[in-house]
């Protein structure tokens, strides 16, 4: 999960340059790893909150996603991307990492705590400058990284994707980085949840 995190150390040279550092990593492979799952169903979000995460921390998330990847004509931006809804489905999917899906939202509280111990103000009190110094300041620490790796990596996948899942959509995110997807695609029947549910039938859980 910390294999952006050298990318984001500077983090105006990875708002300038990360259409290059993406299509690098697809040529290597590195991005091989990421899991292309579903969007999340409506329900699961609101500006307001949910069942994970309150207003407070749907607007940092939101903001520190916006920061790693701003909608400045450098590319598609979250909102293009649904990458908040992709995120939340991550969140919300017990087949994904317990770990990382903890450490994406623990984060979030850590990151508030952080501005108000360093800037003795809450995270969403800060102007937009002193939120991209804060995120700058949360890379410098390993727990920070951390953080910020797993959330860049979830908007990766939501870049990337098969637009079947719901983020991509339209494949804006191939059409930017002039990206070919592997054939044949997915289709309904091999959605990831379905593939589940076909192992799941074929292999059942036995009482131990």
């Amino acid at each position: 999960m910390a294999q952006f995190s050298d990318n984001i150390d500077n983090l105006e040279h990875w708002q300038t340059n990360r259409r290059q550092v993406i299509k690098a990593a697809i040529l290597t492979g590195t991005l091989s790893q990421l899991s292309f799952l579903q969007a999340c169903t409506a329900n699961q979000l609101t500006e307001e909150g949910n069942d994970l995460l309150d207003a407070n921390q749907v607007g940092i998330l939101k903001s520190v996603m916006e920061i790693l990847f701003p909608n400045d004509g450098n590319g598609p931006g979250i909102d293009d991307l649904h990458a908040f809804e992709y995120i939340m489905w991550v969140l919300h999917d017990t087949g994904s990492y317990e770990k990382y899906r903890n450490l994406a939202i623990e984060g979030i509280t850590w990151a508030d705590e952080q501005t108000q111990k360093n800037q003795q103000k809450n995270y969403l009190e800060l102007s937009q400058a002193e939120r991209e110094q804060a995120v700058a300041h949360f890379n410098e620490t390993d727990y920070g990284t951390e953080w910020l790796s797993i959330i860049l990596t979830y908007i990766l996948e939501a870049l990337l994707l098969d637009p079947i899942y719901g983020g991509n959509p339209d494949g804006i995110g191939w059409k930017w980085l002039n990206h070919t997807p592997g054939y044949p695609q997915a289709t309904e029947e091999l959605r990831y949840e379905n593939i589940l549910k076909t192992v799941r039938a074929a292999y059942p859980k036995t009482e131990s």
